[in-house]
């Protein structure tokens, strides 16, 4: 009888076993592939705020905006940066800047000339790649994720436009449809920087979660 028990016992166990395995099994899992997704993401995302970062900063050059206040904002974002070391030097560089007193800074940002800038559109091939996983994440953070690349696809449609009056300026034209497409390509310029500052935010608050 004894026997009897024992054996119902064990089968109670090894059918309660299997039912508590494949919901464990699966949790380990999802944390796994959260763990990997997690460490493409952030590679990722630091790539962009890092590019993103020189773009803001050509960008107000050229326009003549940039200040104490925008330095301080971008010189952080080139000294932490774990992918590319070499960022370093820009980082020291602004630095630099910033020990200046606001009289000196400002008559040496008033020389600085023009910064060449690269008309290069941005993606996000990693997080689309596993957009479907992004639920493994919190809710703040997706829908952070999914405003940046939605900002992105306007920075994107702007650098288009840019692109194209600074192709057109090189073109032979009258003077004044010179002066125009000048106009078109610093209003794109004003755009661009107007775009960049708002999603270099939405960056620092996705990389500050806790993912």
């Amino acid at each position: 009888m004894e026997s009897f028990w024992k054996t119902i016992v064990s089968i109670l166990i090894g059918w309660g076993l299997g039912l508590v395995s494949p919901p464990i099994v699966e949790l380990i899992q999802r944390r796994r592939r959260r763990r990997e997704i997690r460490q493409g993401l952030i590679i990722e995302f630091e790539g962009l705020r890092l590019t993103l970062a020189a773009l803001t900063y050509q960008l107000a050059s050229s326009r003549h905006a940039l200040n104490r206040e925008l330095i301080e904002f971008i010189e952080p974002m080139f000294r932490s940066d774990k992918a590319f070391p070499e960022t370093t030097a820009t980082a020291d560089a602004l630095r630099s800047l910033l020990g200046l007193p606001d009289d000196e800074l400002g008559s040496r940002l008033r020389k600085q000339g023009p910064i060449p800038i690269s008309f290069k559109k941005f993606s996000l091939p990693y997080m689309m790649t596993h957009l479907s996983s992004l639920s493994l994440f919190s809710e703040e953070f997706q829908r952070l994720a999914l405003k940046t690349s939605s900002r992105l696809q306007i920075i994107n449609q702007e650098i288009e436009f840019a692109s194209f009056f600074f192709q057109k300026t090189f073109d032979s034209t009258s003077e004044s449809m010179h002066e125009t497409l000048v106009e078109n390509l610093g209003r794109s310029y004003e755009n661009l920087l107007n775009l960049s500052r708002p999603l270099l935010d939405d960056l620092n608050a996705l990389l500050k979660l806790k993912l």
